[in-house]
């Protein structure tokens, strides 16, 4: 069944240190389902296994340590169903995206009924939350 992806795009960000202090929750769930800041998504384009068996374990991890490390910025699309989709980028990680290194990794599939979202973020400017003011801290 395909699904039609309305197109709207936002884009989040986030850095390990700002996510620490802003409280914002960002994990992997399973490989190919996030929580981020409690919304919780599924990566575009890809299928992983369970976190029960090893592939899926390794594949959930693979994806927790690329979201925490450095500036990651993740776009999102809305489906009409109102299920979201996304996929992450970080700045010198050789252009690959989170569901591309999944998939390279041979812990993912790609999935035939949806189409690739791959944008280039390297080509992009660095997208961050900005530093705490002095009523943040």
């Amino acid at each position: 069944m395909l699904r039609t992806v309305i197109p709207t795009l936002m884009v989040l960000a986030a850095s390990s240190a700002a996510a620490q202090e802003k409280n914002m929750t960002w994990k992997a769930l399973e490989g190919d389902r996030l929580n981020l800041n409690g919304r919780i998504m599924q990566v575009h384009g890809i299928s992983c296994p369970s976190p029960r068996i090893a592939s899926g374990m390794s594949a959930k991890r693979l994806a927790n340590t690329f979201l925490r490390g450095g500036i990651v910025v993740c776009a999102t699309s809305l489906l009409e169903d109102g299920s979201e989709l996304v996929d992450c980028a970080k700045r010198g990680n050789n252009g690959l995206t989170l569901s591309q290194m999944l998939v390279f990794s041979d812990l993912c599939r790609p999935r035939r009924d949806q189409e690739c979202l791959a944008p280039r973020f390297d080509a992009m400017p660095t997208y961050a939350t900005p530093p705490p003011g002095p009523r943040d801290v």
